[in-house]
């Protein structure tokens, strides 16, 4: 009774840590109250304080122990499935998610998240379009979110001391630190006491002249953190300007702070007139968005959320605004490997595009945030933990450039068509795009490297047509090549065939005005209804030419020879029809598709009809298969 009694008491003072943001604490004192009792509140605290702190798999593991209470919610499920993924276990990981989509079927996010475990393989493949190697920088406990200063780096870092600490992390506050480059060396980090305050100070960016910078700081007045009605404190974003004597002025927070919620992460555009930063804001898809201010005379204007392309409901952070259309920014519900991965949005005519991910290296299964390139466009920073602790990380990006070519022509007259809708999928992220062939049927598209598409054609009066193409492994500039042969698409209508000696193309329009498409190479052995091996391939041609194609309304048809009764090639060629459908079907064709019909030996493609003598490959040609189109 004691012991149970300690227990409950280590739980509920655990709980309470947690709720006041006290994360290593509570960790320490729900792990000793769980460990002689089971509590379903204490153990989702633990996990979330896990989460809190990026032990990961420490927190899949409390998930899993809540995970067969009934009570635990679909978003903490969303959670224990990226703790999963930020511990490389991407096959529970899916099951979790899978879980989910069965009773919300349309949550993008877990979506996202299932699609991405899916395709790991891909997304883990070292790409070979980058360098990553960590900066050796002495002296601080962390460090991350670099930024291009002077003749070095201005970071955000923990320094071991003694004295005030982080009640969340049991850690020093963080501060901003300038860090000089000394040939290929880094010298020890020297504080910015002018803009260092009492708690948290970091994550800064700079106008291109040098002469303002904007940074996340912890709300406080004095000496005391200010907290919302949560207890929480949330950042803010402040500024300082730099006199001709490279004094920083006193800091100033930015007109559109909201203390009730969190402000973080500015990234400034070249130009200086726009600010993008993240929050959790009201009014927002959930979690920390991205959002941006513009300047506006002397004023900044409220916040702008960048909409449903970029934000999502869990979490979008650490923006860098690069060049004048592309903005890098951290996601831990887009296409990630694990925890927040690095993705880039491209600003097209005033809309933000979905993200494309960046490839491994770039990305790792923990968290990955906080780039910055140099002028030189190819070469940069990131921070990520990938490593245990937030370290900073130098890269180069070794770009070729690949570009689609491709040709869309008629197979029968080889004429190009123009117009034909071209939709680019990149299976590796998800993203797609429309363009369509000029007059001469050609087409153009700039590829990303390291990824897989699948390029899809479809034009009015033709068959769809998918192909897949890959720029993994590519490191070289060049144009891919890609021709696509279009098959003419005619809807029939099928009528009923009386007469049991009567003959057609198998292959052209017909005397009973049906155009019938042959399926090559499916023949049947006598008297049987069996898929031979050697006519799966051919079948699989047509399960890919209806799945590419799966509005239409096909009639399979199956042809007998002229041996044996009328009735008796009516019965055994309905069951060629229907074991071509039933296969069909296997490989994932929808039924709705398609419509079984045998011909028995009514439609003959030589003169072997009943008393004439042939050779049993003549009468092999009879038996046969093809479709017609009934609608589309």
């Amino acid at each position: 009774m004691l012991m149970s009694s300690c227990a409950s008491l280590y739980i509920s003072s655990g709980k309470t840590a947690f709720d006041d943001m006290k994360y290593d604490e509570s960790i320490n004192l729900l792990e000793k109250g769980l460990s002689k009792k089971e509590d379903f509140a204490g153990r989702m605290s633990l996990a979330r304080a896990y989460m809190g702190t990026s032990q990961y798999a420490k927190a899949a593991e409390s998930y899993a122990i809540a995970s067969v209470e009934p009570e635990m919610s679909d978003t903490d499920r969303i959670e224990y499935g990226k703790a999963l993924m930020a511990s490389e276990n991407y096959t529970k990981a899916q099951e979790v998610f899978e879980a989910i989509l069965v009773r919300d079927r349309g949550n993008e996010v877990v979506t996202a998240l299932s699609s991405a475990c899916k395709n790991i393989g891909s997304l883990k493949r070292d790409s070979a379009l980058y360098s990553v190697k960590p900066l050796n920088i002495p002296g601080l406990r962390t460090i991350y979110s670099p930024m291009p200063y002077e003749d070095g780096i201005l970071v955000s870092g923990e320094k071991v001391v003694s004295g005030a600490k982080d009640p969340y992390t049991g850690f020093s506050y963080t501060d901003l630190y300038y860090v000089k480059k000394d040939g290929s060396s880094w010298a020890s980090p020297q504080a910015m006491t002018a803009l260092n305050g009492n708690y948290h100070d970091g994550i800064a960016c700079l106008s291109k002249d040098g002469k303002v910078m904007y940074f996340t700081r912890s709300n406080y007045d004095g000496k005391r953190l200010d907290k919302d009605a949560t207890n929480v404190n949330n950042t803010q974003i402040y500024y300082s300007n730099k006199s001709a004597e490279g004094n920083w002025s006193e800091p100033k927070a930015l007109p559109f702070n909201d203390e009730n919620f969190m402000f973080a992460h500015p990234s400034l555009s070249s130009d200086g007139s726009t600010l993008y930063f993240s929050s959790n804001k009201s009014g927002g898809f959930g979690g920390m968005d991205l959002y941006k201010s513009t300047l506006q005379e002397t004023n900044w204007s409220s916040p702008v959320n960048l909409g449903a392309n970029v934000n999502t409901t869990g979490n979008e952070v650490f923006p860098f605004y690069q060049n004048k259309d592309t903005l890098y920014f951290s996601s831990d519900s887009h296409t990630t490997i694990g925890g927040q991965d690095i993705l880039y949005s491209v600003n097209r005519s005033g809309d933000w595009s979905k993200p494309y991910h960046m490839s491994y290296p770039m990305n790792s299964p923990n968290d990955d945030f906080g780039i910055v390139f140099t002028e030189s466009g190819s070469k940069g920073y990131l921070s990520s933990n990938r490593m245990g602790a937030d370290q900073i990380y130098e890269f180069e990006i070794f770009n070729p450039v690949l570009t689609l070519k491709g040709l869309v022509t008629g197979i029968e007259d080889v004429m190009p068509i123009g117009g034909a809708k071209i939709t680019i999928m990149n299976l590796t992220d998800g993203t797609e795009e429309v363009i369509y062939s000029d007059e001469n049927g050609e087409f153009a598209y700039p590829l990303q490297p390291g990824k897989n598409y699948r390029v899809k054609i479809e034009d009015d009066g033709h068959f769809a047509q998918t192909k897949e193409i890959s720029t993994i492994g590519k490191t070289s500039s060049e144009e891919i090549p890609l021709i696509f042969e279009m098959k003419q698409l005619i809807v029939s209508n099928p009528v009923d065939i009386g007469n049991p000696n009567g003959s057609g193309t198998g292959g052209n329009l017909d005397k009973d005005g049906e155009f019938a498409y042959a399926v090559p190479n499916i023949y049947w052995d006598y008297n049987k209804w069996d898929i031979r091996p050697d006519a799966e391939p051919y079948l699989n041609q047509l399960v890919k030419l209806f799945k590419d194609n799966p509005n239409l309304k096909v009639e399979i048809r199956s042809h007998c020879d002229s041996r044996g009764s009328y009735p008796f090639n009516d019965e055994l060629s309905q069951k060629r029809a229907t074991a071509v459908v039933d296969y069909v079907i296997s490989k994932g064709v929808k039924r709705s598709m398609m419509i079984s019909k045998g011909m028995g030996e009514r439609k003959l493609v030589n003169k072997c009809k009943d008393g004439v003598e042939c050779s049993e490959e003549e009468h092999q040609k009879n038996r046969r298969t093809e479709f017609l189109v009934i609608s589309k």
